[in-house]
């Protein structure tokens, strides 16, 4: 892989777009990128392998892709790097952007643009798009990874100093991390520890062998017992310790089959001796077993009449159990016809009771509904009371107010006579001192502005008590501020008294007293509610306790009625019932009931009688065919 151009726009440290045309070093393949420190090397090496294989030149652990956008390029500068190489005749050019947040193209705000890179062809324009196929594109036709890439193309420039400066072991130790050997040091030292497992594992082999081989002890006559002896003693002669016991197992396998042969033809002469024996056994014992038989068949043979007694039973109770149905069906009809019967009772009693209770009721509703019209009147005054509540409120805070108010007058009206007085004594000590003011301000042969004297010979002394022209009006601005407060006092109770005034009309008009208190009228509403609350509830339980008699006595006249006729049926069945069972049971061959209930059986009974004569029948028969074959 060649590389012929490289463009970058705003990654890393190169805010704008910047161009690299490699290109200019001509076709030796040799060229040499240097610079200061902080000079922006090692960002081409990022920009080539991030074009390439999405991941900077260090990999994805030394700088991820999203930190390529530059921190001075501007909001609309888009970031990618272009790159255009040769390989194997073939000019492609790559590019490839990073995740990274723009403005948006219409409207404020910011989005985020989609990692992406798109693959082209420069002589067919063949073109593929997207980060997974443009990554295996290239991976096949470089045919190295990122990491395979970043250890022999480019090599970062702090570990080719190590390289260079390092001696011979560090260097090996280098090399097996840049260029990925270490696998086969591993595998190396791995071999070696494997190697070392086998000898121990031999070594363990070797005993078991020498401890099995220890336990062989041939037979005296076997032809190579001695050098089996001697093979024994040491695991390196287990090749021809096989080989002598495979000729011992030889030998043995044949003197087994001998012994076999043997052992068979014995166990013939026993089987045939014991069949022997078997068979007078077998005859004697036909003599026992006919005798037990024959007894046997006696004493079976001497319940035959008690059998047979149960038999007739058997035949009876079957006759009687044709029976049942009917009788179920006459005792279901008098079982139901007592359940009418109880019901027709309970309805009988339920009508008198209602209809007993009824008048009482009647009686209740009558007094309830008359004190409808006083639960009205109830109702009403609550409402009306409901409605003075407000009135009432506003009154009470009215009163409340006026109470501040007249207050606040009279303290105003104190404030008004004091300050008034005060002024009243400053205006009067102003005009005393208006001579020793006067006579203050004389000069000898001016005229006297009272009296025209140029000569002035006993002038008035000014007093110490003596009162200023500006304490005089501070004064009267005193009076005249509290005077007003006390105007503006005096407005506000009239007011607020002509609103009380106008709410205790209001409440006469309401025909409440005046000294009528909320909490008190409260009460008033509370207790009204109650009583016509407790009319109302007395009025629906009365008219329910009268509905409910009544329906219930209705039902239960019906109820009884229903009940009576289906007695009336059901005992005129029971009748024709009664007539068609005992016509049965004369049918059957029974005297009278008492002697079909004598022959019935229950079915558990019919069960264990017929397993008693099925069995007898069956013992009869077996124990005399057993007496013909043993007899014979």
């Amino acid at each position: 892989m060649k590389p012929i151009r490289l463009v970058m726009s705003a990654f890393g440290p190169y805010a704008d777009e910047t161009t690299v045309d490699f290109s200019a070093f001509g076709e030796n393949g040799l060229f040499l990128i240097a610079g200061d420190t902080g000079a922006g090397k090692t960002t081409l090496f990022d920009a080539v392998s991030f074009a390439l294989y999405g991941e900077a030149s260090g990999g994805s652990a030394r700088r991820g892709s999203k930190t390529f956008r530059s921190d001075y390029a501007a909001p609309d500068r888009p970031t990618f790097v272009e790159l255009t190489f040769s390989h194997r005749g073939e000019v492609w050019r790559v590019r490839r952007n990073p995740e990274y947040v723009r403005p948006k193209r219409s409207g404020e705000g910011t989005t985020t643009e989609t990692a992406n890179a798109v693959l082209t062809r420069e002589d067919t324009g063949e073109t593929m798009e997207g980060l997974q196929a443009v990554r295996e594109k290239i991976g096949g036709m470089l045919n190295l990874t990122q990491d395979q890439f970043s250890r022999t193309v480019m090599i970062a420039q702090g570990d080719f100093m190590k390289i260079l400066n390092a001696g011979s072991d560090e260097r090996k130790a280098l090399f097996q991390k840049l260029f990925g050997t270490t696998l086969y040091a591993d595998l190396q030292k791995r071999l070696q520890e494997m190697n070392s497992e086998c000898g121990r594992e031999k070594e363990a082999l070797d005993r078991e062998i020498e401890i099995a081989a220890g336990k062989i002890d041939p037979e005296k006559d076997f032809p190579e017992r001695e050098q089996i002896l001697m093979y024994r003693t040491e695991a390196r002669y287990a090749d021809s310790l096989l080989e002598s016991l495979k000729r011992l197992l030889d030998s043995e396998r044949e003197a087994r089959g001998r012994t076999e042969r043997e052992r068979k033809e014995t166990e013939r002469e026993i089987s045939r001796l014991i069949a022997a024996v078997e068979q007078g056994k077998a005859v004697n014992a036909d003599f026992d077993a006919l005798e037990r038989t024959e007894k046997a068949l006696g004493e079976t043979l001497n319940r035959q009449g008690e059998i047979d007694d149960l038999a007739a039973r058997l035949t009876r109770a079957g006759k009687a159990r044709t029976l049942m149905p009917e009788e179920a069906l006459l005792n279901r009809i008098r079982a139901d016809a007592m359940t009418q019967k109880r019901a027709m009772e309970k309805a009988e009693a339920a009508l008198k009771e209602a209809e007993d209770a009824l008048p009482a009721a009647r009686e209740k509703l009558t007094a309830a509904e008359a004190r409808v019209p006083e639960t009205e009147a109830l109702t009403a005054d609550v409402r009306r009371l409901t409605d003075c509540l407000p009135v009432l409120a506003g009154l009470e805070k009215q009163r409340r107010e006026l109470t501040a108010r007249q207050a606040r007058l009279t303290a105003a009206l104190a404030e008004s006579r004091k300050t008034n007085g005060e002024y009243m004594d400053a205006r009067e000590g102003y005009y005393l001192s208006q001579a020793g003011l006067l006579a203050g301000e004389l000069k000898a042969g001016e005229p006297c502005p009272v009296c025209g004297s140029r000569e002035h010979p006993a002038p008035a002394k000014l007093g110490a008590a003596h009162v200023t022209r500006e304490r005089m009006e501070q004064a009267e601005r005193a009076y005249r501020e509290a005077d007003e407060r006390a105007r503006r006092a005096e407005t506000a109770a009239a007011e607020t008294r002509t609103a009380v005034q106008a709410g205790e009309a209001r409440l006469r008009e309401m025909k409440l007293a005046e000294d009528e208190t909320e909490a008190g009228l409260r009460a008033k509403i509370a207790e009204k509610s109650a009583r016509a609350e407790a009319d109302r509830k007395a009025l629906e339980e009365t008219r329910g306790r009268w509905d409910t008699l009544r329906l219930t006595a209705e039902r239960s006249r019906e109820a009884a009625r229903q009940s009576g006729e289906t007695l009336k049926r059901l005992t005129e069945q029971g009748v024709a019932q009664r007539a068609k069972f005992d016509a049965g049971l004369t049918a059957a061959g029974f005297a009278d009931e008492r002697d079909w209930r004598a022959a019935a059986m229950s079915e558990a009974e019919t069960a264990e009688a017929e397993k008693t004569v099925r069995e007898y029948g069956e013992r009869k028969k077996s124990l005399t065919d057993q007496a013909a074959v043993l007899r014979e």
